[in-house]
């Protein structure tokens, strides 16, 4: 799908674990060295370079850090914070604030989920990245917020 869209048009805006590393090196033949591998900036570049270059800049995009790599490094770093520094394992601003750390540039959000019954769950967040798109940058979706009548099944 993203060789195609690629050369032939289209848009594809991101795959279900957004990644610049899923789905784009495979469709599109791109290696990474050693000192790519594991640096999301150079990777993100170097998918973002090949995009431009068979002319699907601004139709594709992609979350600019892996999220199953930076929720691990993310997450074991909000760990620390509860138990070094005495902060609430379920403060959605120290979440955050762990997320933004180890992704320069990159903008989250997120919120409590709620369920089927309209219950709130205290525990349990649904987070998100900004949306990358190769040859273009971030959408700044981040910043938008989702009126509340959006979260109510009737």
């Amino acid at each position: 799908l993203l060789k195609r869209v690629a050369e032939n048009g289209g848009y594809f805006v991101e795959a279900d674990l957004p990644s610049p590393t899923m789905g784009y090196p495979g469709a599109l033949g791109i290696k990474f060295s050693e000192d790519e591998k594991g640096n999301w900036p150079k990777i993100l570049k170097k998918v973002e370079d090949t995009v431009v270059a068979k002319g699907a800049a601004g139709r594709m995009g992609t979350w600019a850090y892996s999220y199953n790599f930076i929720s691990v490094v993310a997450l074991a770093d909000h760990a620390r914070n509860v138990i070094e520094n005495d902060v609430d394992v379920t403060d959605f601003d120290a979440i955050m604030e762990s997320l933004k750390k180890f992704t320069p540039g990159a903008g989250w959000n997120g919120s409590n989920y709620t369920d089927v019954n309209g219950i709130e769950k205290e525990n349990f967040y649904l987070l998100y990245q900004d949306t990358y798109v190769l040859g273009k940058g971030y959408l700044n979706m981040t910043n938008e917020t989702v009126p509340e009548k959006y979260f109510k099944i009737k």
